[in-house]
């Protein structure tokens, strides 16, 4: 049966249950270094994470130079209606911020449209914010991504809480929930190290909660920072994720991880999976930890576990 990436979204399949045919079906995303990588390492983790229920892949307009979107749709072309695709717009190449107006907009998702080989994307979302433009404006675009057949579902990455809310109402009058996108795990970055984006705080997730938004949580596992045992740059700079409690929360998922039998980035992971309506995406380089990551699923942690990793009380 075809796959229902976008029925998961909106809590109608109920992952693992198998309802709908989505035998295993599983919230994780993937994303990787698409474009900036053999297409053979693509080719087999895109199949393993597949074959094992993944239902979305995540890229975006900008990553690889702008290579990573057609590195995704040779996998794509090859294998029609395997997987649902998350892209994002708003960026240059390098990366930067670009204005949002709906003929660049526009121009730019027919482009990542092309670039995947799909007729309608599934999850089309801003990259960043254009806050210069009124919230209806950037909603009104959306909406008409949707009503021209570019893509099905509509939302923002990085958008600060009050713009996001207003977001979540303009779409709301017009019909439509928005996705949102926003680091979030059990590793609470140092804003001022992040570069830029935004971590899903409580402000955040406050405006997430009252919208019943459903949240792509990327950087989910904190770029490698559980499987690690001490600090390591990113980026040429100091990890955003090496701070005092972030090093506490790593203790205790050793700890636990020792206790269940596992490794501490799968308890990071099981973690995440406790928040409804929230989808970690996943960046694992092999199959080995695509396969460590879907063990987060059989990981039932109890209440007081999760306050636990997170507290520590």
């Amino acid at each position: 049966m075809p796959r229902s990436p976008l029925r998961l979204l909106d809590g109608t399949l109920d992952p693992e249950s198998g309802e709908g045919g989505e035998s295993a079906a599983h919230r994780f995303v993937l994303g990787g270094p698409f474009g900036a990588e053999p297409a053979e390492t693509s080719a087999e983790r895109l199949a393993r994470f597949a074959d094992a229920g993944g239902l979305l892949v995540e890229t975006s307009h900008s990553y690889a130079a702008g290579q990573a979107e057609a590195a995704v749709g040779q996998w794509l072309r090859k294998n029609p209606g395997t997987l649902g695709v998350v892209t994002k717009v708003g960026h240059d190449t390098t990366g930067a911020d670009i204005p949002l107006g709906a003929a660049t907009v526009h121009a730019h998702v027919r482009a990542a449209r092309e670039n995947l080989g799909v007729e309608t994307i599934d999850v089309l979302l801003y990259h960043c914010d254009d806050p210069a433009r009124p919230v209806a404006e950037l909603a009104d675009t959306l909406v008409s991504l949707v009503e021209s057949g570019l893509a099905r579902r509509v939302g923002a990455s990085n958008w600060q809480a009050h713009r996001l809310s207003a977001l979540a109402v303009e779409l709301a009058a017009r019909g439509h929930t928005p996705v949102a996108s926003y680091q979030f795990g059990l590793a609470e970055p140092d804003p001022a190290l992040l570069g830029g984006s935004l971590h899903a705080d409580t402000g955040i997730l406050d405006v997430v909660r009252a919208h019943r938004l459903p949240l792509l949580a990327w950087s989910s596992q904190a770029r490698g920072y559980f499987a690690r045992t001490g600090p390591r740059e990113t980026h040429g700079g100091p990890d955003p994720y090496d701070t005092e409690d972030n090093r506490a929360r790593r203790h205790r998922c050793r700890e636990l991880a020792a206790q269940l039998g596992t490794r501490p980035e799968t308890v990071a992971l099981a973690w995440t999976l406790r928040h409804p309506r929230v989808w970690p995406s996943i960046g694992p380089r092999t199959t080995v930890q695509i396969d460590r990551s879907l063990e987060a699923r059989r990981l039932p942690l109890t209440e007081a576990q999760v306050r636990w990793l997170r507290h520590g009380r």
